[in-house]
């Protein structure tokens, strides 16, 4: 049977970086729905039997009219494709959710609520398919909602098994807030292929013992977590057969850059720096400058993102390098900082590992500053 897989679309985003930008963040908003398109798109070229969409095809319970009419529209126009839909975490099936007030077509199904499984047979193909899916019914879901009852499904081995989900791949015993699919549950049912959403980044076609599974990631990349190249998964599934391939749907991409800036001696040269490396002007950047400044620069990540600003559709540098330090200098200091450098650099001078003493000299002069953020987390 052919299928095509897309997740996590988050359709309706809030994109904060354009929070001051409201022209740029529907823009945004409308990348989405052209990336959805594109699932649309291919489902109906491939006349496939089942576009599978597990979970926040939206990004909250609620819709705008835009993007609740271009939905019923663009599943109205695939009608020998059979949507399924399992609600997320972020889009749960809940009173007030489109799932349960909007008039969805006939090709349209949504799990709203604990596990169900469909029965689907394909004249075409001669192939029986159950599907089997649940939908989130509050914004956390602690108890896997695999386990109906705390019993797993017994499959019809015979059949083609299928599941769509939203959840966490956790190993037995563990625990998530948000559907926790324990892989021991997978491997005893032995679905011939699972279609997951909520991690937001694609995992490949993941084969374990008994099952197949793969998290697509979303369709369009929202903010940094989500770089590079997004995509669906498209192709056919058999009984002991999976051939999907993953396509990429990305309007734009989002890029995190890291750029050494230890070896460049002017401000100029750091420009020229970002600029060769974020080579084109449509995609959306974080540049993180690390290495060691010389200490003759006068930088300043803010003025650097806003003259590079009007090149990109996003860009934001952010300073992650350390300060040159002339110890040489300051050793010469009559001060409790020239007393604390004489000692590091005497300690240093027969040490094995110079570089972690270097590191702790930098620290130390950043404590002389205030400059020190502790990390807090456990």
């Amino acid at each position: 049977m052919r299928v095509v897989i897309c997740a996590d679309a988050h359709l309706d985003s809030a994109f904060s970086v354009f929070r001051k930008n409201p022209g740029k963040t529907q823009i945004r908003r409308d990348e989405q729905r052209l990336a959805f398109s594109k699932a649309i798109s291919e489902a109906k070229q491939n006349d496939a039997h089942l576009l599978m969409l597990p979970g926040d095809l939206l990004d909250a319970r609620n819709a705008t009219r835009e993007t609740l009419d271009y939905l019923l529209a663009a599943f109205g126009s695939i009608p020998n494709t059979f949507v399924l839909i399992s609600p997320g975490n972020h889009d749960p099936a809940t009173a007030d959710s489109p799932y349960l007030t909007a008039d969805w077509p006939e090709n349209v199904y949504i799990f709203r609520k604990g596990l169900e499984a469909l029965e689907l047979s394909y004249e075409d193909t001669g192939e029986t398919v159950r599907v089997y899916g649940a939908g989130f019914q509050g914004h956390f879901c602690r108890n896997s909602l695999l386990r109906h009852h705390n019993t797993l499904p017994i499959l019809d081995k015979n059949n083609i098994n299928l599941l769509v989900m939203h959840g966490s791949i956790t190993e037995n015993g563990g625990k998530s807030d948000y559907n926790p699919i324990y892989l021991e549950d997978l491997n005893a049912c032995g679905f011939d292929f699972c279609a997951l959403g909520h991690v937001h980044s694609y995992s490949g076609i993941v084969k374990s013992e008994n099952t197949a599974y793969a998290y697509t990631g979303p369709c369009e990349g929202r903010g940094f977590d989500e770089t590079g190249t997004c995509g669906i998964l498209s192709g056919t599934i058999a009984k002991g057969r999976v051939e999907l391939t993953f396509l990429p749907t990305s309007v734009r991409e989002n890029h995190i850059v890291r750029i050494d800036i230890t070896a460049l001696d002017s401000y100029e040269q750091i420009l020229n720096a970002i600029r060769s490396k974020c080579g084109n002007p449509e995609y959306l950047y974080k540049i993180l400058l690390t290495g060691k400044k010389r200490p003759h620069l006068n930088l300043s990540a803010a003025k650097l993102t806003a003259e590079l600003s009007p090149e990109y559709f996003y860009i934001k540098v952010v300073a992650e390098y350390q300060d040159e330090v002339d110890t040489e200098l300051l050793k010469e200091e009559n001060s409790l900082r020239g007393c604390f450098v004489r000692c590091m650099l005497e300690q240093m001078a027969g040490a094995e590992d110079k570089e972690l003493l270097q590191e702790a000299m930098f620290y130390g002069l950043q404590a002389f500053d205030g400059e020190v953020l502790f990390n807090d987390n456990p």
